[in-house]
Order: structure tokens, then sequence, then C-alpha cells
């Protein structure tokens, strides 16, 4: 019976997902499972200090320009507290806040910086935790 009790956690133990880091690069293209920092093409600021990284992709036209990036990370962040963190963020100047639109649990933003960017941001709440998806992209090739 011991035996089997060990087994029975060894499988257990097994079975877990993993949530090491992976990173695939395909020339200009890299995509991330659950990787240890946010593409740099993100400004910091908007993410929540519990954040979880869960998934993110990266294309650039250069080694250090990206043209296009997405985020998808997880907070026990209250979604109030995240919408204030993101609408202060936004009043700070260098991102102008086009849009916002609330439906059910999910809130979107829309935000424009300079140099023909744009970055949106997606908050959805499954109950005590909160995903939230960012996107970038760069609009220019200045």
């Amino acid at each position: 019976m011991l035996r089997f009790s060990f087994f029975l956690i060894f499988l257990f133990w097994q079975c877990q997902p993993s949530q090491v880091p992976e990173t695939y690069r395909f020339d200009p293209i890299t995509v991330s499972q659950y990787p240890i920092s946010a593409p740099p093409a993100f400004p910091q600021s908007f993410f929540p200090e519990s954040a979880k990284f869960i998934q993110s992709s990266e294309f650039k036209t250069s080694h250090i320009h990206t043209k296009e990036a997405f985020l998808l990370l997880e907070t026990d962040e209250p979604l109030a507290d995240l919408q204030k963190r993101i609408d202060l963020r936004a009043s700070q100047g260098d991102w102008k806040l086009i849009e916002k639109n609330t439906k059910d649990a999910e809130v979107f933003y829309l935000l424009e910086g300079y140099i023909k960017k744009s970055l949106s941001i997606s908050i959805t709440s499954h109950g005590k935790t909160n995903q939230m998806r960012f996107y970038f992209k760069k609009h220019s090739t200045y």
C-alpha cells in the first residue's frame, strides 16, 4: 500500500503542468511560453506588480526594432485597481487614450503613442484572477 501511495504521488507530480519558460526563435519572430520578462516594446508601468507572464510573441524588423508584440499575463490584482493603473498611466502624456470599452467582465483599451505606435489592452475577469492581453504595433518604419 505504501508503494502504491508513493506511485500515486509521483504520478500526480509528473502530471502537473510545467511552467518552465520555453522560447522559440524563427528569424524575426520570437515566441515564448511562460516568459521570464515581457518584450521590451511594452511599457512596464502598465503591468501590475503581481503579474505572471503566460505567453508572449514578438516580431522584429531588425535586431532592435519591434514591429508587433503580444503578451498574455495573469494577476490577482482586482479589476478596479487594474483600470485605475491604466487610466493613470494613460494620463501621463506619452500614451494617449483613444478608446475605452466595458462589456460584462471585460475592459478594452486602445492607446496611441509617439511615432505612430498603438497599444491595445484587454482585461478579462475570471473570478479571483484577471487576465490581461497586450498588443503593440508600430505603424511606421522610423
